[in-house]
């Protein structure tokens, strides 16, 4: 059954996120969500529902310039069209426009959402190599806080469930050794830790010495410590060091991925559907790392529960994705009061039960926004 597109469009919304324990990083402060919601019709009158979470500092877009690309630019060689899936028409977007991945990503889940709906069908059964996963548990992030804060952080996610903990690293002034000891202190040895620098160390030579001074707070992962342009810094660290290495970052694209994979640069792909500019092409890449031998682990740009849907299908249907393993980045319940759609994604015992509704089970509720 193809698919044939009658009208795309994009919303601009504002997302209210917890002021106490923003996440911080190396690369600055998440204070706000400011993220477009995309709308696919198709000419069956079915829509299906997508989000732009927009970043500048992450990949160059703001929810403005995502709005303008999709309303202007995307829409116009998309509408009118038949496709028999999705992934034909990202293919046509990644022919027409560089870049723009997150503008992509969400016209792709939306597509998606869109495509399994017309079918009576969940993304999960169009995707799975697998019996779905019924709960996929969670990592929840830390950001750069002095040690008291990164205390009452962990113990406060540690209270909500969550088993996995991601520390922010690599921001000057602040002493990691010192914050993780304090939390092995406070909560012992049964938290699992897992470190992301975000790019912060400049040479290999600087992310070995951060390692290996928190590598005594037994590490599960490592995640990014060079920065995104340094594919071969990376696999250099990741030679050096005995805790296996999370690429974020440095691998965006397929074509990024095959480099890395050139190069043995990673142990665990971090792998979401904004990031790889589409929903189309994170399925590709997670079979291509699973065929190399390579893990999988959910990332996240904190997106809503519009945004966590499609990667909580991704964790829970694909293979390539170890979740009893390592926990992944589905953590929008710890840091929105309140759900961005209907139904809303259950957050419980630190992880996520993805939608099981038709396309990926939600939609998106009225909210602050602008056209």
């Amino acid at each position: 059954m193809s698919l044939r597109i009658r009208r795309i469009e994009a919303r601009v919304v504002d997302h209210p996120v917890r002021s106490q324990g923003a996440i911080i990083s190396f690369l600055g402060r998440h204070e706000a969500s400011h993220y477009a919601t995309v709308v696919v019709t198709g000419d069956d009158g079915l829509r299906g529902f997508g989000e732009a979470t927009t970043a500048p500092i992450w990949s160059g877009e703001s929810a403005e310039t995502a709005k303008w690309m999709i309303e202007e630019y995307i829409a116009p060689r998309l509408v009118g069209a038949t496709f028999d899936e999705p992934a034909e028409a990202l293919a046509l977007m990644d022919r027409d426009l560089h870049a723009n991945g997150f503008a992509k990503a969400a016209v792709d889940v939306a597509l998606w959402d869109l495509w399994a709906r017309s079918r009576g069908a969940t993304v999960s059964s169009l995707i799975a190599d697998r019996e779905p996963r019924a709960w996929i548990p969670s990592r929840a992030s830390i950001g750069v806080y002095p040690p008291e804060e990164t205390v009452r952080l962990a113990v406060e996610f540690w209270e909500r469930g969550v088993r996995t903990l991601k520390f922010k690293t690599g921001k000057p002034g602040l002493d990691d050794v010192a914050r993780l000891k304090a939390v092995r202190d406070r909560l012992g040895p049964e938290p699992i830790f897992t470190i992301d620098a975000n790019g912060a160390y400049a040479t290999a030579d600087q992310a070995v010495r951060a390692i290996e001074e928190l590598t005594p707070f037994n590490l599960a992962l490592v995640e990014q410590p060079t920065p995104r342009d340094r594919i071969g810094m990376l696999a250099e660290v990741r030679r050096r060091v005995s805790t296996p290495i999370l690429v974020d970052e440095a691998v965006f694209t397929p074509g990024h991925l095959e480099q890395a994979i050139d190069q043995d640069a990673f142990d665990v792909l971090s792998i979401y559907p904004g990031k790889n500019g589409g929903f189309s092409h994170s399925v590709a890449m997670a079979r291509r790392a699973r065929q190399v031998g390579k893990a999988c682990a959910i990332g996240s740009n904190l997106e809503t529960d519009l945004g966590q849907a499609p990667m909580a299908c991704l964790a829970a249907s694909l293979s390539a994705f170890p979740t009893e393993k390592y926990a992944c980045d589905l953590m929008g319940a710890l840091f929105y009061d309140r759900s961005a759609v209907t139904p809303p994604i259950v957050f419980r015992d630190g992880g996520v039960e993805p939608p099981s509704g038709p396309g990926f089970g939600v939609e998106p509720l009225e909210g602050p926004g602008r056209d």
